[in-house]
């Protein structure tokens, strides 16, 4: 019998359902276990060295625009330090005119920041009964962060070394005070060593080397140091021109050069001299100029240091026999109560003794001044050095200028910052 497709087929027997095999766990590896943890810690540590160099750079930045501000503001208190100084040596140029440079008023008026502000605020005009005294009057003037100073320098109290190849009565009283500046006992050390090209000088041939770099002529000229001293104001020939070349001094350095015989624009020219180092500049450096008259000598009214003065005491021939071992610590007496005695004239009367006036006050000292040396003196100053400085918080800089009074006006000779 045919079955109907159409029919379902008869049910047969239920089979049982077919179990699937259990699926298989992977196992972890240990390597693999904290992994979620580490990558938070990494990315953690990430943006902290991100952040704090951020913060660090940012700081930077923050400080070296701070110490920008202060150089700047730092460098315009030096030059205020500068005008401020400028403006009493007008007024000292002034003075000068009326009474023959007898009154400094660079030594009696500070050059300070503090002195600025109580001339603006107010304060120095009601300490004197003047209310009108009052320099403040603008809007903010004389309100500043900081602090300036300055110190002003009389040229005419150094040694000008172009004087040296001045006319004989100038460049004789100059070479012999330089030799007996450095020539002094206690210098002696600075000559008994090689400098740095390994050659040796005594303050003869220092003097002479000095002489050869500013001179016209190419000869090596000689000098005698113990006759000079002997008469140092015979207003004879003090250098003799020789037979050899002045340029045989540095033809065998290293680095050879020629004398540049002109006068030197600075002082720091005294680096290319033979026997001139780091020392000697250390020690006389400040005691030399190139910006007085070298036809004049030196101010005494100006000198403050007790080695010139003494030196200046010890260049007059009829000292000499007090410039011992022996004679030093009187001539040294007389120089402490010379500046004792300057100074209370001049706290007293607002002016320093004239020439006659120091001249009979070392007589009754017992040391004297040649009277030729005298009357070679500079009768008053009109070069001056303003060392300024303005500070703004742990900021400072510094400016050195040199300045001239003339009829016109001032000159600035020399200007450096550092």
């Amino acid at each position: 019998m045919t079955r109907d497709p159409h029919t379902p087929a008869a049910a047969g027997p239920k089979s049982p359902p077919r179990r699937l095999p259990a699926r298989r766990r992977r196992p972890r590896l240990r390597s693999e276990r904290g992994v979620a943890l580490l990558m938070v810690l990494v990315t953690v540590a990430v943006l902290t060295a991100v952040v704090y160099d951020f913060v660090h750079q940012t700081r930077v930045e923050v400080r070296m625009a701070e110490n920008n501000r202060d150089r700047l503001q730092a460098y315009y208190l030096a030059r205020s330090a500068v005008n401020f100084g400028r403006l009493i040596l007008h007024f000292q140029g002034q003075v000068d005119r009326f009474t023959g440079g007898m009154v400094k008023l660079y030594q009696l008026i500070p050059v300070e920041s503090d002195l600025a502000r109580a001339l603006t605020s107010g304060e120095v005009g009601e300490a004197l009964g003047l209310s009108g005294l009052n320099l403040g009057t603008g809007s903010g003037f004389g309100e500043f962060a900081g602090r300036f100073s300055a110190t002003i320098e009389d040229e005419y109290a150094k040694i000008n070394i172009n004087a040296l190849d001045s006319i004989p009565s100038i460049a004789a009283p100059v070479a012999a005070h330089l030799l007996t500046l450095i020539g002094n006992a206690r210098y002696r050390t600075l000559f008994e060593l090689p400098d740095a090209d390994g050659q040796y000088s005594s303050p003869a041939e220092v003097v002479n080397a000095i002489r050869d770099w500013i001179d016209a002529n190419n000869s090596q000229d000689a000098l005698n140091p113990d006759a000079l001293l002997r008469d140092p104001f015979s207003q004879a020939l003090v250098f003799v021109p020789g037979a050899s070349g002045e340029d045989s001094r540095y033809d065998m350095l290293k680095d050879p050069y020629r004398n540049k015989n002109d006068p030197m624009i600075s002082v720091d020219e005294l680096y290319f001299i033979r026997g001139i180092g780091d020392d000697f500049m250390n020690e006389f450096g400040d005691k030399f100029t190139v910006y007085s008259d070298p036809s004049l000598l030196v101010s005494l009214n100006s000198v403050n240091d007790p080695v010139m003065l003494l030196s200046l005491l010890c260049l007059q021939p009829e000292n000499q026999p007090l410039c011992t071992e022996q004679g030093l610590p009187k001539l040294l007496e007389v120089i402490a109560l010379f500046f004792e005695f300057r100074n209370l004239m001049q706290f007293s009367t607002f002016m320093v003794p004239d020439a006659k006036t120091i001249q009979e006050f070392f007589a009754s000292q017992g040391p004297s001044f040649n009277a030729y040396f005298m009357k070679n003196l500079a009768p008053f100053s009109d070069t001056f050095t303003i060392q300024a400085t303005g500070a703004v918080n742990d900021t400072s800089l510094s400016i050195r200028a040199v300045v001239k009074n003339t009829a016109a006006g001032q000159e600035i000779l020399y200007w450096r910052e550092m």
